[in-house]
């Protein structure tokens, strides 16, 4: 090996530098997607020798033997004007496979790691593969802004050809992820209900050159051939230079949800409610990337059920404010950890718990994140505040400006009726004698208003049910839910109602191997709390076999309607709406987090309903 003073000219400008012929071959025999995290310096200058290589010592920490290749901070001329500095490690390592328990001598995997540092005045761009554990350096940087990213790739004539997004509705039981795919999703795509998806992936096409694009980790990957090193960081100076001269504008994908500047918002923020997605965590499952969690006590580590803990927290929980030495803290109520917190940091929320801190979770590359620090790091939150209209997620705060605008659309779902106003419970008491739900139930109320326009009506409450109560006619399929609670406003309970009807909406179209379950319970006689009736499943129509017949018949029809009714007693519409005018007046009252909480439920299953194109309704108090 000796040294030389020579330049390479390969597919872009020359890099001129003295090092080893050895080097010089390793580095052009590097070929590289067009496939890198682009990001912003929060403090402006190029970054030091020194930081780049702890950052390497940090990323090659399992390394195996010396580095293969360590270039720091070499210079690379883009131009007369122009330049940039890249610095790129590879290195071998071994791990332990994973469908083995405990290492055996011989049987590790033998890997390669490499990772590129581009580095700009104001921007930062990373390439790597296998690479962990420089989550301290990344912190030193911010990802590039979602509608920079939105917009440095689309213009007139851009084509739409998939679209993965995450919904910002509260409900537990609405469709948290969707993806979906076209030739140009555009021309097919209705915008409506798209306000409340915040995109996360995208992928684009422009004159036949396709972009994927991921908005959560300002990831850019350009689809064609690899290149060399010098194309690469051609590429990267190009992109860089999109993001700086980036100019807003209006597109197809202003459709979306759209995030408002959080630093400025933030001290007028006033948490009250937070849904933790799992799905994140379920798709590293699925893809065996997560190899054991476990509990680390005194450096002593015991394997958990991860799944197990983690349910307790997939629902809406409330946050409540607490006052101490001046300053507000978040606490998260939940049954198992005392400690959660929302904190509202300057550039981002996060959580924190001293007790969930402990809670680790291994990968398959070797990396191990305690759960809230994984949660935090893939944004697995959405979080509402007392003022209706923002919610925060991916990192981001958004406004949904229809929900205080719409408040009389938002009305007309509700439909006042006064025996509602003089039910005592929800399907009242029984005897093995029974043979109607009570008058002053809301069973009772269901059945006497609504059987007269159904040609089948069936009480399909209790175990596995579709609704409380189904409705069939020539015209419709309903879907009745119902609710009892001895109280205003119930946000909780009008949780529990949403998510019933929104987990059932693909019932509406039943498959047939569903039917046989259905009929030996409709052919049965309700029975609750071990009172054996006389109230038959099949509350109107000739027997349980004809219904079902009639139902599959019913979903063949091409202009039948699918209707999903709420029937509650704990709203009063004339209150609901006194208490919507005060919240778009920005007026104080009792109820307020609770109306917000109805408010995004409501919306979430308009949206959900609008999906499988049902019609909702919801009979209430006057």
């Amino acid at each position: 090996m000796y040294a030389i003073n020579m330049a390479v000219v390969a597919n872009g400008p020359s890099i001129s530098k003295t090092y080893s012929v050895n080097k010089d071959k390793l580095i052009q025999n590097i070929i590289l997607n067009e496939n890198a995290y682009f990001f912003l310096k929060k403090k402006k200058g190029f970054i030091s020798k020194r930081l780049i290589k702890n950052t390497f010592k940090e990323a090659s920490a399992e390394k195996k033997g010396n580095f293969l290749l360590k270039e720091l901070k070499s210079k690379y001329q883009i131009s007369d004007n122009d330049f940039v500095y890249y610095s790129i490690a590879v290195f071998k390592y071994e791990k332990k496979p994973t469908f083995i328990e405990k290492s055996i001598e011989g049987w590790d995997e033998k890997k390669l790691a490499y990772i590129c540092l581009v580095d700009f005045q104001n921007h930062l761009v990373i390439a790597k593969r296998n690479i962990s554990g420089i989550k301290d350096f990344l912190k030193l940087f911010s990802p590039i802004e979602y509608e920079v990213l939105t917009s440095i790739f689309t213009d007139d004539d851009t084509t739409f050809e998939k679209f993965s997004m995450n919904n910002l509705n509260i409900a537990d039981k609405s469709i948290r992820q969707k993806s979906i795919e076209s030739t140009d999703l555009k021309e097919n795509l209705s915008t409506l209900g798209l306000q409340s998806y915040v995109l996360s992936n995208l992928r684009v096409n422009n004159e036949d050159h396709k972009v994927s694009l991921s908005l959560n980790s300002s990831r850019i990957n350009k689809f064609g051939i690899k290149n060399n090193i010098e194309a690469f960081l051609n590429w990267a100076h190009k992109i860089v230079a999109r993001i700086i001269n980036f100019e807003p504008q209006s597109s197809f994908l202003s459709s979306f949800a759209t995030p408002i500047d959080y630093s400025n918002e933030k001290d007028n923020l006033l948490p009250i409610a937070i849904l933790i997605t799992l799905s994140k965590l379920y798709s590293d499952f699925e893809d065996n990337r997560i190899e054991r969690c476990f509990i680390l006590n005194k450096e002593q580590e015991r394997e958990v059920d991860i799944i197990k803990v983690l349910n307790n927290f997939e629902r809406l929980l409330k946050i409540e404010s607490e006052e101490k030495n001046g300053v507000s803290n978040y606490k998260i109520n939940n049954k198992i950890i005392n400690d959660l917190y929302v904190s509202l940091n300057s550039h981002s929320i996060t959580l924190r718990s001293r007790k969930l801190a402990r809670l680790c979770i291994q990968f398959s590359e070797d990396s191990v994140y305690p759960i809230l620090q994984y949660i935090n790091r893939t944004n697995s939150f959405i979080v509402t505040f007392d003022t209706p209209d923002l919610v925060y997620s991916n990192r981001k705060l958004f406004k949904d400006s229809r929900l205080l605008s719409n408040i009389e659309a938002f009305l007309k779902l509700f439909i006042p009726h006064p025996k509602l106003d003089l039910v005592t419970s929800e399907k009242g008491s029984f005897t093995a004698n029974s043979k109607n739900f009570d008058d002053d139930s809301i069973f009772g109320f269901v059945e006497h208003t609504f059987s007269s326009e159904s040609e089948y009506f069936i009480c399909d409450d209790l175990g596995k049910e579709w609704a409380d109560h189904i409705g069939l006619n020539d015209e419709s399929i309903s879907f009745y839910h119902s609710k009892y609670k001895d109280s205003k406003f119930s946000a909780s309970a009008f949780q529990e109602i949403i998510g019933q009807a929104q987990k059932n909406l693909g019932n509406l179209s039943p498959s047939d191997n569903q039917w046989p379950i259905k009929e030996n319970l409709w052919a049965k006689k309700f029975k609750i709390n071990k009172v054996q009736t006389e109230i038959t499943r099949l509350r109107k129509g000739n027997n349980v076999a004809d219904a079902i017949e009639y139902f599959k018949k019913l979903k063949l029809y091409p202009n039948l309607k699918k209707r999903v009714v709420l029937v509650i007693n704990f709203i009063s519409k004339i209150e609901l709406e006194d208490r919507l005018n005060k919240l778009r007046n920005a007026d104080d009252f009792a109820e307020r987090n609770e109306v917000i909480q109805i408010l995004w439920f409501v919306s979430s299953l308009v949206s959900s309903c609008y999906e499988v194109g049902a019609e909702i309704y919801i009979y209430c108090k006057r």
